[in-house]
């Protein structure tokens, strides 16, 4: 029975066939050229650490100008999510996650011919702004267009898709670098422009957008063709759909009574995934060769360590539809909080590798993945954008704050364990975090989370008469 007509009266036989679909060669398209800029992203980023030494020698640049290249792109990346997300509420996500890629490939080719180590920063952190934009914007679309049961595998694999970037950077720097220079690096960033071309040309905008806004004849035709064998009835009554809403991308929203529990457990744990994420990756090298590892090998064990995170994406998005959003994520970042504590304990190279490897399963790849997969479920249509935008954001306050904070202790000339001991807190706390204020979206359609959250401000029991007026406020707001 469709999820829509099952638990909800008047919603949209529209979602309903968008919903229940199977997984069709149009989903796949679609799938794939979001999936190819979503993996140019997190290319993108970690672009910088490949390009660092050869910027340093051109522009002879002291360790704490170095230090700022690397901060300024996370600074743009900021306020790119922050505003992007509100942009593709009002106005649709096709547009906007085209013009995403267009921005952060513009500013490439800047880069590559950046004639000063300011203009360089100016291009990097513009760069950055393109770069933050398109993951606020990417991940809701995707949730809205996939069907109900494939929504968690697809998000947390284009999450698998961003983290692969990074070995896949460190690849392609190998061989261009030397031969080319650091400047080839951003001539390659500006491939994203095709894709960009792919997305205005033949990417169809979200459904739930459409609706939302009351052109209900042009969502209608995107259904038919991602859904051809659950074409509906003849005449099927606009009267069905979703009601258009105000302008959308409302912060209030976010923060308002039914959300505001979700969305600070959201945000907090956006915080310390980030600054696990970028901390470790900023860090682990000199650490690791700081406990004797030399620094060819420290390189080697952090490419494997922070590559086994994508395993853990990989295998999210099956965790989560089978045992739900809330205990993988405080499993996960617990089991990867407790794996620091004990890998900071030891210097043996195997164990090193292994219990690395095991704490960035958990932690960015399970925990991370799952974490993005939950935010794009949990708001309502008209400020989905918005909340992952901000979801994005806070994550790149952690990607400031913790590399720096790292430093600050490693200053202090504490013991090496203190790293380890930094990681293992935040990965605890998101954990804790996650099994206490998190609202559980396993095998619910968007529309239902929203009626669900709206509703359990409201009424104790879903069978009570007030949820009917509670359902249709959510419904309106979806």
């Amino acid at each position: 029975m469709p999820h829509h007509a099952a638990t909800a009266p008047g919603a949209s036989p529209l979602l309903d066939r968008l919903d229940d679909s199977g997984f069709t060669t149009r989903h796949l398209r679609i799938y794939l050229t979001v999936l190819a800029g979503h993996f140019l992203d997190g290319f993108l980023i970690n672009v910088t650490g490949v390009t660092l030494p050869g910027i340093v020698g051109t522009f002879h640049l002291g360790s704490e100008q170095a230090g700022f290249y690397s901060s300024v792109l996370f600074a743009g990346m900021l306020v790119g999510a922050a505003i992007a997300g509100t942009v593709s509420d009002r106005f649709g996500r096709r547009i906007p996650l085209a013009l995403c890629l267009l921005v952060f490939a513009v500013f490439s080719l800047a880069a590559a011919f950046a004639w000063s180590y300011p203009s360089l920063l100016v291009f990097r952190a513009l760069q950055g702004v393109g770069l933050g934009a398109e993951i606020a914007v990417v991940l809701p679309y995707i949730a809205e267009f996939a069907p109900s049961r494939h929504r968690g595998p697809m998000v947390t694999m284009a999450t698998s898709a961003w983290l692969i970037g990074l070995p896949v950077a460190a690849a392609i720097g190998a061989l261009v670098v030397p031969a080319f220079s650091w400047r080839a690096m951003f001539v390659v960033g500006t491939v994203p422009v095709l894709v960009s071309l792919f997305m205005l040309a033949w990417l169809p905008e979200s459904v739930r957008f459409l609706l939302r806004r009351g052109r209900v004849h042009d969502a209608r035709k995107i259904v038919d063709s991602l859904c051809p064998g659950s074409a509906g009835a003849p005449g099927e009554p606009a009267a069905l759909d979703v009601a258009p809403s105000g302008s959308g991308g409302s912060l209030r929203t976010l923060v308002g009574r039914p959300y505001l529990r979700y969305t600070v457990a959201v945000w907090l744990m956006e915080v310390c995934a980030g600054a696990f994420l970028y901390g470790l990756s900023s860090w682990l090298p000199s650490v690791l060769e700081g406990q004797g590892a030399g620094l060819l090998k420290s390189f080697g064990y952090t490419a494997i360590i922070t590559s086994v995170g994508v395993v853990g994406a990989i295998l999210a998005g099956q965790l989560i539809n089978r045992i739900g959003r809330r205990v993988v994520l405080g499993v996960s970042f617990l089991a990867s909080g407790l794996l620091c504590l004990v890998w900071g304990t030891t210097s043996a190279a195997v164990a090193v590798v292994v219990l690395g490897s095991a704490a960035t399963f958990f932690g960015s790849g399970l925990g991370g993945a799952t974490l993005f997969a939950y935010a794009s479920e949990l708001y309502p249509t008209a400020s989905r954008g918005t909340g992952i935008g901000w979801a994005a954001a806070w994550q790149k306050v952690g990607g400031l704050v913790m590399p720096a904070l790292v430093g600050f202790v490693l200053a202090m000339h504490t013991s090496g364990y203190a790293f380890f001991l930094l990681f293992g807190v935040i990965s605890i706390i998101a954990g804790l975090v996650a099994l206490v204020g998190t609202f559980e979206t396993r095998g619910k359609t968007v529309e239902e989370v929203t009626r669900e959250v709206v509703a359990g401000r409201r009424a104790p029991l879903a069978t009570t008469p007030s949820l009917a007026g509670a359902a249709d406020a959510g419904s309106a707001g979806s």
